[in-house]
């Protein structure tokens, strides 16, 4: 009897080991080992994580540490979807520039699709990092990155100083045709944290007119483009010598990279700079 229940016992427990194995083995399975990043910020967070051992793709916009890191499959919104498949990815990062017809597609050919709408918070960036670690098995160097990020963005709010008069501030992200920063996106945030007020608080989308701001009459510009265009809309800024940013010699050009797409810790080396030259 007591041979019989031994017998029992160890086929049971041995099958539950088996069991414990199999299981291990497919969540070690289901995790992703070569990826196509289709955002540029998606591709520093695979950076950040440690994970550029598992990037096989990007667009042309994203940087790469090396340039053999990945194969450039897309532009910022066309995909090359047979360049992609011949790299074999088992995931793919989208953003709200990839066309639902490009996820569709890779899904038909049984590739999984991450999907990463444009965050509208600096909350919202810190929860997709966290997210896309989970999903790579990088899940405690996200959490500490994010704490991190955190951290930093309380020490840098700290630092704004109490003032009667809000500062009120214009970012320009769009030359032709003028684009600026509404509420309920991330980059409101930066001006929130800054203490500031935005001259476009009232705009539902970014449109405005050269005339626009020059009634609104900040008190501090941000000319944030790719390449020379920020150094040419800053002289065109600098031409108006009534407005207040003039007067005020608070004209400044930011790193569109760290500014328009950024992951939580680009956030806050932009904001930290925003701070020093919004109040020195």
């Amino acid at each position: 009897m007591k041979n019989r229940f031994r017998q029992n016992f160890y086929r049971k427990t041995g099958l539950l080991s088996l069991l414990f194995l199999l299981v291990g083995l497919s969540v070690q399975a289901a995790t992703p080992q070569r990826i196509i990043s289709l955002a540029p910020s998606l591709t520093k967070s695979l950076y950040m994580l440690g994970a550029d051992d598992l990037l096989v793709g990007c667009t042309s916009f994203c940087t790469l540490q090396k340039p053999d890191d990945a194969e450039v499959v897309a532009s910022a919104v066309k995909v090359n979807l047979e360049k992609a498949m011949l790299l074999k990815p088992d995931l793919v990062l989208t953003s709200s520039l990839t066309s639902p017809e490009t996820k569709r597609a890779f899904e038909k050919l049984g590739v999984e699709v991450l999907y990463f709408p444009y965050p509208k918070s600096y909350g919202e960036m810190c929860r997709y990092l966290l997210r896309l670690g989970e999903k790579i098995g990088r899940k405690e160097l996200a959490e500490k990155l994010v704490a991190e990020s955190k951290a930093r963005l309380a020490k840098a709010i700290a630092t704004v100083p109490a003032t009667d008069h809000q500062p009120r501030v214009f970012m320009q992200i769009g030359a032709n045709p003028l684009f600026t920063v509404v509420p309920n996106t991330f980059m409101q945030d930066f001006i929130d944290f800054s203490g500031c007020e935005n001259i476009a608080a009232d705009l539902e989308i970014g449109s405005i007119t050269r005339e626009g701001v020059l009634v609104r009459n900040p008190d501090v510009i941000f000319v944030i483009l790719m390449g020379s265009l920020s150094v040419d809309e800053k002289e065109k800024w600098e031409s108006y010598p009534a407005l207040n940013a003039v007067k005020n010699h608070k004209i400044f050009v930011l790193d569109s990279e760290k500014t328009c797409s950024p992951t939580p810790l680009d956030f806050v080396d932009a904001l930290e700079q925003m701070i020093g030259m919004i109040y020195n």
